[in-house]
């Protein structure tokens, strides 16, 4: 039988890939507690990519979007949906208790992020099943690679394909490199259990088969 791979811890041999982060608008699902252009400052949440700790022992505020609104769902409300959905009940009443909006903001410039693509993981030795396609208990070894990314370079932050929806791209990015004053705010705090981004989130529940909904 063939010795199952250990994913490998930073550092990489290999210096990070940077590239354009090229996603023009940056569609986010937050809490309406939560500014459109504000990143995360706090260090109690337990993300793929954050929070990022300081050698200091502070927190690097970070910044969570995606390329399309169907993305920035998929990352936030359907992010522990089972496979395949079964009798998972979408709760659209517990979403608007949550006080949940949608915000598209732009980079105001060119921004460069770190390659998390296939190409740019194999340039540092890793496959997505070591960073992207990897299950909650993995976190703290993938936060290890977003402090290293972050020490590593000088990039602004860091660009994957989402791991829950393909066909859009994924970023977080750094607070102390990035003012909120760096983005134009398209779309500000707009409700998520209203209007058309409700239906935008029953189209994207029916579409991953999800058959029963409470709250409507």
């Amino acid at each position: 039988m063939a010795r199952r791979r250990t994913a490998p811890r930073p550092p990489s041999e290999n210096s990070p890939k940077l590239v354009a982060l090229g996603v023009g608008a940056l569609w986010r699902v937050h809490s309406s507690s939560y500014r459109a252009t504000q990143l995360n400052p706090s260090n109690r949440g337990d993300a793929r990519f954050s929070p990022i700790g300081r050698p200091d022992g502070t927190t690097i505020p970070v910044l969570y979007g995606a390329s399309t609104l169907a993305g920035a769902m998929m990352e936030t409300v359907f992010h522990d949906v089972p496979t395949p959905p079964g009798g998972y009940i979408l709760d659209i009443d517990a979403l608007r208790e949550q006080h949940l909006v949608v915000s598209r903001i732009r980079p105001k410039r060119r921004l460069q992020a770190v390659d998390l693509s296939v190409k740019g993981l194999k340039r540092l030795g890793l496959h997505r099943t070591d960073l992207i396609d990897t299950p909650v208990t993995a976190y703290p070894r993938t936060r290890e690679w977003a402090a290293w990314f972050h020490t590593a370079t000088r990039a602004k932050g860091l660009l994957w394909t989402s791991r829950q929806d393909d066909a859009a791209r994924a970023v977080a990015l750094f607070g102390d490199r990035l003012p909120e004053a760096a983005f134009k705010i398209e779309v500000d705090r707009e409700p998520l259990c209203q209007d058309e981004h409700l239906d935008a989130l029953l189209e994207l529940a029916e579409h991953i088969g999800i058959e029963q909904l409470f709250g409507l």
